[in-house]
């Protein structure tokens, strides 16, 4: 009987142990869950330029253009949430994180406007250029500051951009852009005639 209660005891001690032990452990993303993050952390940022730069058509040519892989990054988010934290509770902080980035936003476009708008110009320039990347590419070119949910384990996630300098040369898509104003080209100056 004491040998019963013993092995009883052991094994709800280890049980403890382990649960204990797995829930110190660090949460960790995936590589296609740091696309995920930093995908929703551009997103909200271009929604929040999008209604504060007067600059709709251009989100809306971006959320078109990259609709099924903003999906499928969408799910990937989610599914990360619940993966670490439960059904449940992994749907509330989902929402909660996406809240965050929204509210993040607004904040930083509301403490210098102008500079936030030209950030978002930049990024959409880039978002919507002809040979447009994969949403993957593009958001891993996108410089980011606020601070994710998780780490990927072997690098520190963040998000939220800040002087965003795309790694592409921003060229409009005439197909996508066909909605909106087209940028103002600079007027080369007229070059000095050669003697020939």
């Amino acid at each position: 009987m004491v040998s019963m209660r013993r092995k009883t005891g052991a094994i709800a001690l280890a049980m403890i142990t382990a649960a204990s032990g797995a829930m110190a452990a660090p949460k960790c993303a995936t590589s296609d869950e740091v696309t995920a993050i930093q995908a929703a952390a551009i997103q909200q940022q271009l929604m929040v330029a999008a209604l504060t730069c007067n600059q709709i058509d251009h989100f809306n040519a971006f959320q078109t253009s990259y609709s099924k892989e903003l999906r499928r990054a969408d799910g990937s988010l989610e599914h990360m949430f619940k993966r670490l934290y439960g059904g449940g509770p992994g749907e509330a902080e989902y929402h909660a994180f996406k809240t965050r980035l929204a509210n993040d936003s607004s904040i930083r476009s509301i403490h210098d406007n102008q500079a936030y708008c030209h950030d978002a110009g930049i990024v959409f320039d880039a978002a919507l250029i002809v040979d447009k990347p994969t949403l993957a590419s593009f958001v891993s070119g996108i410089d980011v500051i606020e601070p994710g949910p998780v780490d990927s384990c072997a690098m520190s996630v963040a998000v939220g951009f800040s002087g965003a300098i795309p790694p592409v040369s921003p060229k409009p898509n005439p197909v996508r852009m066909a909605s909106v104003a087209a940028p103002a080209t600079p007027v080369a100056a007229p070059s000095a005639p050669t003697n020939n």
